[in-house]
């Protein structure tokens, strides 16, 4: 019985996920001018592969104008203080 009553919380839960997980796919596509899932490979595995591809190659890695040791140490410092806590 505390099977079915986990289960019956789960699984409307997790339906839900994958279906907002598809809705925001087509959004996005919608909005970036993409090709879809399903374009990019069989059963779309390599969508987030694309993304992460896109993401990192669309932005520099540091700006120029800025403190390379400020870019690089607060990031870190807030990492330690979140931590910490």
């Amino acid at each position: 019985m505390f099977i079915i009553n986990i289960l019956s919380l789960i699984i409307p839960i997790l339906l839900a996920v994958a279906f907002l997980t598809l809705v925001e796919c087509k959004v996005l596509r919608y909005i970036q001018l993409r090709k879809g899932p399903n374009i990019v490979g069989p059963y779309s595995p390599l969508q987030p592969i694309a993304d992460a591809v896109k993401l990192f190659t669309k932005e520099p890695l540091r700006p120029l104008t800025s403190s390379i040791f400020i870019f690089i140490i607060a990031p870190i410092l807030a990492l330690t203080l979140d931590l910490t806590m």
